[in-house]
């Protein structure tokens, strides 16, 4: 071989260029394949041959070459060669190689090694690259090491057995039934491997039967962190003074998984998370890792109110802990947390606010878009401010257009006024006017048109000018400004001499600061505005002056502004002063066109809490099911929320029971049954079944119905699983209350997993004879 893997490494570090780098390299790649085509190699070559390939693996060099000589080095009875060779195999091989078929033999005869540090190895290794093949393969032998007295290797084994359950689920089968026995033990590190092989068996698993005898785990789950949370000091587990946070974390996530489709033990729960809750002091990081898992759990399931109001707290206090990465993983909590708890967040509005100047840009954020999530009519003054100043401050392009357009949408929700209304608006447009959205500016303008209050409407105009005279340069405050003036200049002429408003105009006209795009919109909206002047003003020589820069403008080299000017000078000849004042008269006032929030991050949501009335938690996107209205995406998440999307009908009222089928396709079957059609009230029994051999599991049942009927969805047995196109069935009762005679007419959505894939089926049904 020539040179040590140490020499190698030198090599490489000690090349000027690229081109020197490349050479090293590629000598080197040519010596290890020359090496590994000698037949009488010895281990110790092929060692340090195989050390020299994971260090060209490290540099992204290929290294594909060297798959079978890695196989070889486990042959060998060192341990040494054994460590690296498996090592080897965990880098340069991946669960799509067709040599793991190769690697069989020698985890298979590893696994069953008197050494338990180079079974050890051998499980880390399939943990690490199984494929289904491999996992179906030498599953037995995880399994027997998982029931061995060797506390180092039953966590391992329990580690891998979960990752093998990822790859096939049917393997749950085999490690379910051991799960009792691991969860009792008292033991660290396997409680941590048996639980981290709960969590994957409850994800890989449909059959309630195996998800019941997970579920049955959560007592023994919560007396372990009972056991754990007030523990004193523990030499050997302590962290920074909290005793073994990452069991602590562990046990939390398998309560939150195991927790958050049920309510059984939910007091237990309850307890043991307010106990966890307070007994942390969270001054350092192993302690805010938990209480962080502790709020994940709290929200993730059917909570107490007061434990809610506590999970906002602790999000709180790290609010006010210096370390970043504290304050961020607490915003970005909150911001999930905002739609569940506001009031409670609302208590620590300061300190968001105050986040808004930090400098991470990350924290800054999230700062910011829960600073919107907040907002409502009683703090709107406080934060609207708090939010300009910000903006007065900001020099990130994305977060000034982000915030003008969220702070636009808040203003016209929550403003106490119009006045205040307006003032904020304009304050928005001096500090931020060059990143103001052009349907922000439309929306802007619309307001101003509808403003129905004379004096308001005159305040405004004037304010703009004085604005726009101050600062000339922000884009969208010279836009509404010019146009405000074209519309309503006549009602400041008292306070502002004719002379002036022209003069502002003109220096508009002649600003060389905007983009050519702006330039052009800029002059065709000052072009408008002068030739709606010439009919407001009454000084003849400021007419004449207009005139002449409308002129000017005929021979302009933009051929928009061109033909603009062309139009206008025609218009401006025109004699008759009637024909002119009704051309320019002041413009109706068009709707303003509501706009829907945005999200300033996309950041990972906690998994919703599924509602036990049989509403899911998708309920809210129900609106994007009717294409053919004209509105925004609500919050609201009751289908009596939702908007009138039907024409009603009337018709009499009856009682019965014949069923009804409302869809049936090769999957499913829907059946309706109305119960009862009484004065204004119905009650329909759904029914789901089967027609597939399929595996039919987390049924989802959606319902729109128009705005003004009232929808309430309950579901009285069968769970959200059909096995196979067995007699199990899913049956919901449907009570509808509306108008009385009024018809029932359904938009439906249906979403399950057919064997692991999603299905969605969507139809209207408003075939029921009985009317409210």
């Amino acid at each position: 071989m020539g040179s040590s893997l140490r020499s190698f490494i030198k090599s490489v570090r000690k090349a000027k260029t690229i081109a020197d780098e490349r050479k090293v390299i590629q000598k080197e790649s040519a010596a290890i394949r020359s090496s590994f085509r000698d037949i009488g190699i010895d281990q110790t070559t092929r060692r340090v041959s195989i050390s020299k390939l994971i260090y060209l693996y490290i540099l992204g060099e290929k290294t594909h070459f060297g798959q079978v000589e890695c196989l070889k080095l486990l042959s060998s009875q060192r341990f040494a060669d054994k460590r690296l060779g498996y090592l080897a195999c965990m880098l340069i091989l991946d669960e799509n190689q067709e040599v793991l078929t190769l690697l069989t033999n020698s985890l298979d005869n590893d696994m069953q090694h008197p050494n338990s540090f180079i079974v050890g190895l051998a499980l880390c290794c399939l943990g690490n690259i199984a494929s289904p093949e491999l996992s179906r393969d030498l599953y037995q032998n995880v399994e027997t090491i998982i029931q061995s007295k060797n506390v180092y290797l039953k966590k391992k084994a329990c580690i891998v057995a979960a990752k093998l359950i990822e790859k096939d689920s049917e393997l749950v089968e085999f490690f379910i039934n051991k799960i009792p026995d691991l969860i009792s033990e008292k033991n660290p590190a396997v409680l941590l491997g048996c639980l981290r092989l709960i969590n994957s068996c409850y994800n890989h698993t449909t059959n309630q039967e195996d998800r019941q005898l997970l579920i049955k785990t959560i007592p023994k789950i919560v007396n372990h962190l009972k056991r754990i949370s007030p523990s004193g000091y523990q030499p050997d587990y302590d962290v920074m003074g909290t005793t073994d946070p990452f069991l602590q974390v562990q046990l939390l996530e398998s309560l939150r998984i195991l927790s958050s489709e049920n309510t059984q033990y939910i007091e237990e729960i309850n307890d043991v998370l307010t106990q966890v809750a307070s007994n942390l002091d969270s001054g350092k990081n192993p302690a805010h890792a938990v209480l962080y898992e502790c709020v994940k759990t709290i929200f993730s399931i059917q909570s107490d109110q007061s434990l809610k109001i506590l999970g906002v707290n602790i999000l709180g206090k790290f609010l006010s802990i210096k370390d970043n990465n504290t304050r961020y993983v607490a915003l970005d909590t909150l911001l999930t947390v905002v739609n569940i708890e506001p009031s409670a967040v609302q208590r620590h509005r300061s300190t968001i606010v105050s986040c808004l100047t930090d400098g991470d840009i990350s924290i800054k954020r999230r700062a910011l878009e829960l600073s919107f999530g907040i907002l409502n009519d009683q703090n709107i003054r406080v934060l609207a401010r708090e939010i300009l100043t910000f903006l007065e401050n900001c020099n990130d392009s994305e977060l000034k257009t982000y915030t003008t357009s969220q702070l636009t949408i808040a203003i016209n929700k929550y403003s106490p006024n119009e006045k205040w209304h307006f003032d904020t608006i304009i304050r928005m447009l001096k500090v931020s006017g060059n990143s103001i959205t052009s349907d922000i500016v439309s929306n802007i303008l619309a307001l101003i048109l509808q403003c129905n209050d004379e004096e308001l409407k005159k305040h405004v105009t004037l304010k703009l000018y004085n604005s726009c005279s101050e600062n000339p340069t922000q884009f969208s405050l010279a836009l509404i400004t010019v146009w405000t003036i074209g519309e309503y200049a006549d009602l400041i002429l008292g306070e502002v001499a004719e002379i002036d408003i022209y003069n502002l105009i003109m220096k508009l006209s002649n600003l060389l600061i905007f983009s050519k795009t702006e330039t052009i919109q800029l002059m065709s909206y000052i072009l408008t505005c002068s030739i709606k002047l010439s009919i407001r003003f009454k000084n003849s020589e400021v007419v004449e002056k207009l005139r002449i820069f409308i002129n000017s403008k005929t021979h302009d080299s933009n051929l928009e502004i061109q033909i603009r000017a062309v139009e206008y000078q025609e218009i401006f000849n025109q004699k008759d002063a009637n024909l002119k004042r009704g051309l320019f008269a002041k413009m109706p006032p068009p709707p303003v066109k509501e706009r829907e929030n945005i999200a300033l991050n996309s950041k990972s949501q906690l998994k919703p809490l599924k509602q036990l009335n049989g509403q899911s938690e998708d309920s809210p996107s129900l609106l994007e099911l009717f294409e053919d209205t004209q509105t925004t995406k609500s919050s609201k998440t009751t289908n009596e929320e939702l908007l009138d999307l039907f024409d009603i009908g009337t018709s009499a009222t009856s009682n019965t029971e014949e069923e009804i089928i409302a869809f049936d396709n090769s999957n499913l079957k829907i059946v309706f049954i109305p119960k009862s059609f009484i004065s204004g009230f119905a009650t329909i029994e759904t029914i789901i079944s089967s027609n597939t051999k399929g595996n039919i599991s987390q049924f989802q049942l959606l319902i729109a119905v128009p705005k003004s009927q009232k929808l309430t969805i309950s579901s009285t047995s069968g769970g959200d699983t059909i096995i196979g196109n067995s007699n199990d069935k899913i049956k919901q009762i449907l009570k509808i209350q509306g108008n009385e005679g009024s018809k029932i007419k359904l938009r439906i959505k249906v979403k399950y997993l057919l064997d692991d894939l999603l299905i969605e089926d969507q139809f209207d049904f408003n075939s029921f004879k009985e009317s409210l």
